[in-house]
């Protein structure tokens, strides 16, 4: 995304710090030309400022935009600090993630040239000032993250993953989203994104706790299917105004080498009453998906009255 910045010095900046109106200067130089065809020339004319106190803060340009850096990192982590130390405790977790991917949109909406700076520019060759200030910066902020982590992590609630995946779970959507918008690749404010990459993240390092697997479903034996088909039958075919039908006898054969199973449909071949309806006789087969018979049955079921009952419950014909 190509930025045309015009930027002077209005006299109200000569009572700034003269290191900041050097790298705000810069910055803008950096942003609208590019980290390799700015010059201290470049700088020198937009801050307004003599060659000498250039010099005098900054011994080359690359110090110039280590220090860029190196305010910008500073900036960042001391907010993402501040989000995730606002929420605390058990409850808060899944809300510190969230002020955590919101704080790196919003960040990188309220800085929009830095921000474009640092991703542009990347890590600098450091200078051993520079660098050291920059890890010191680092260190500082996992030590306050792995501090926020713990807790959660003990609790069962957090995966204790390196603060590298956390981070890279967290923020890397984030990342996305920014260098987008800021190469004019998408229109949406970031901070738009805020709500989904949130979730998101929650639910890449979050310890969820797997949910109880439901009962295996009962399952109903080859012949209690064929006695509650007969049964069916019997009871399709009687005329008897009251009284209830039972399985008096029950036979059974395989008609193929494959056993019966639960998808196996039933099918009534044939039934035939004696004994003046009060008896059934009903054959049965089971049917696979392909129409085969797997198991064939042959049951007599009998009718009676409901008081009419031998001493072990079964039916006694009448």
């Amino acid at each position: 995304m190509t930025r045309v910045l015009l930027r002077s010095i209005t006299p109200s900046m000569s009572s700034r710090d003269p290191k900041q109106v050097i790298l705000d200067a810069a910055l803008s130089v950096f942003v609208e030309l590019g980290f390799d065809r700015a010059s201290t020339g470049h700088i020198l004319a937009r801050a307004g400022i003599s060659n000498g106190a250039l010099f005098h803060h900054f011994a080359s340009k690359d110090a110039i935009a280590e220090a860029l850096y190196l305010q910008g990192m500073t900036s960042y982590q001391r907010g993402l600090v501040q989000a995730l130390e606002r929420h605390r405790g058990a409850k808060a977790a899944r809300a510190a993630v969230r002020a955590a991917v919101h704080h790196h949109l919003a960040w990188v909406e309220a800085n929009e040239d830095l921000a474009l700076f640092m991703y542009e520019r990347g890590r600098p060759d450091w200078q051993p000032a520079h660098g050291s200030a920059v890890r010191q910066v680092n260190r500082a902020t996992a030590r306050h993250v792995r501090d926020w982590m713990t807790p959660y992590v003990e609790a069962g609630m957090m995966r204790d993953l390196p603060l590298t995946v956390l981070a890279a779970f967290v923020n890397g959507p984030a990342h996305f989203i920014a260098r987008r918008w800021l190469s004019g690749l998408i229109t949406a404010r970031p901070t738009s994104f805020s709500d989904v990459l949130a979730d998101a993240a929650w639910a890449a390092i979050a310890l969820h706790k797997p949910r109880p697997s439901a009962p295996p479903p009962a399952r109903v034996s080859l012949a209690a299917r064929i006695e509650a088909a007969a049964l069916d039958a019997a009871r399709g075919a009687s005329v008897a105004a009251s009284g209830e039908w039972t399985i008096l006898q029950l036979t059974m054969n395989r008609s193929s080498e494959a056993p019966g199973s639960a998808t196996d449909s039933a099918r009534i071949e044939a039934i035939k009453p004696e004994a003046s309806g009060r008896v059934a006789m009903v054959d049965v087969a089971l049917v696979d998906a392909n129409g085969d018979i797997t198991v064939r049955g042959h049951a007599v079921c009998v009718w009676q009255n409901a008081e009419a009952r031998t001493s072990d419950g079964r039916a006694a014909a009448r």
